[in-house]
């Protein structure tokens, strides 16, 4: 069984989409840099953390994909 497969046993055990199980492992990176950042206020790095985690999560796919087209528009207009 190759590692590719175990991912997918994985991820129809946990119930969780694959696209959900990124969002959290991304979640939880960003997490992980923010406990390691010295002299900040690690609390309000948790809180956006949290609020980034939250919004990809229940935002739809379709509504982030073109806030990251406007997003894309806006920057090169600039």
């Amino acid at each position: 069984m190759g590692t590719t497969d175990e991912a997918a046993a994985m991820t129809e055990a946990s119930g969780l989409t694959e696209e959900q199980q990124r969002i959290n492992r991304a979640a939880d990176a960003v997490r992980g840099m923010t406990k390691g950042m010295a002299g900040g206020q690690p609390t309000q790095w948790r809180r956006v953390a949290d609020l980034l985690r939250q919004s990809a999560t229940d935002a739809p796919l379709q509504s982030l994909a073109i806030a990251f087209l406007l997003g894309v528009l806006i920057a090169r207009r600039r």
